[in-house]
């Protein structure tokens, strides 16, 4: 009897325990990409990745080498305009007006464009059900001759299928 209800116990506590992610994961730094990462993707970090590729980086096309193109091939994204993609963007971003408007317009910088924006640090983390990416892109707009940078990071909640964004 003793041991039914040590084993009981047992099974309770790994059933209650919840194995939540937790890990810190450079996706791209000094020019490189981490593909390791890419081999057991989760679908929230997928669409996270895949919207902010989308947002900040200009139009792939077939023979394209830039490292955003390499990334979206790595999500297995042949066409970030698709339907079928844009619509799973949007699903893990509704509620946000802002970002399902934006993927209304696709692409979102073209590949010849004036403006031309090049990843520079991609790192994605996540505790529990709390995911953070944190990106620097630099800028160039040619026909103007100006140049920026950014470098930032924002934080989701995965809720109910969604990801909800952390206000700082």
């Amino acid at each position: 009897m003793r041991h039914l209800i040590v084993l009981l116990f047992f099974l309770a506590q790994i059933s209650c325990k919840q194995n939540p992610k937790e890990y810190t994961a450079n996706i791209l730094k000094n020019g490189t990409i981490n593909t390791g990462f890419f081999q057991n993707i989760g679908e929230p970090e997928r669409a996270l990745l895949g919207w902010y590729l989308f947002a900040y980086g200009n139009e792939c096309t077939a023979v394209s080498q830039k490292q955003k193109c390499q990334l979206l091939n790595l999500l297995k994204v042949e066409n970030e305009c698709d339907e079928e993609y844009t619509d799973f963007l949007k699903k893990w971003f509704t509620g946000d007006l802002y970002r399902s408007s934006k993927l209304i317009n696709c692409p979102n910088m073209p590949y010849k464009g004036a403006i031309q924006n090049r990843f520079k640090k991609i790192i994605i983390s996540r505790r529990a059900d709390t995911i953070s990416i944190s990106f620097k892109v630099d800028g160039l707009n040619e026909s103007q001759e100006k140049s920026w940078n950014v470098e930032q990071e924002d934080v989701y909640v995965v809720r109910e299928g969604r990801f909800v964004k952390v206000e700082k």
